[in-house]
């Protein structure tokens, strides 16, 4: 159960790191009146050999995370 908890987790801290960088990455360089294309996003997200390595590394923190987690004996 766990492994299932922690990647729930990981798959949190991933969607909310990657939302963040969209953001982050397309806040500064545009204007209020632009728009950012979605060869842009695509070219930032899934065409970079990091995204998938984000992914990985926080479906593994996830799981090191609640593994981690302290146990209630009873």
């Amino acid at each position: 159960m766990w492994i299932a908890k922690g990647l729930l987790l990981g798959a949190g801290f991933f969607v909310a790191g990657t939302f963040a960088f969209l953001i982050l990455s397309n806040l500064g360089p545009l204007q209020t009146s632009h728009a950012t294309g979605l060869s842009v996003i695509t070219g930032i997200t899934i065409h970079n050999p990091l995204f998938y390595v984000a992914l990985v590394a926080c479906l593994a923190l996830g799981c090191a995370v609640v593994g981690s987690w302290p146990v209630r004996v009873p």
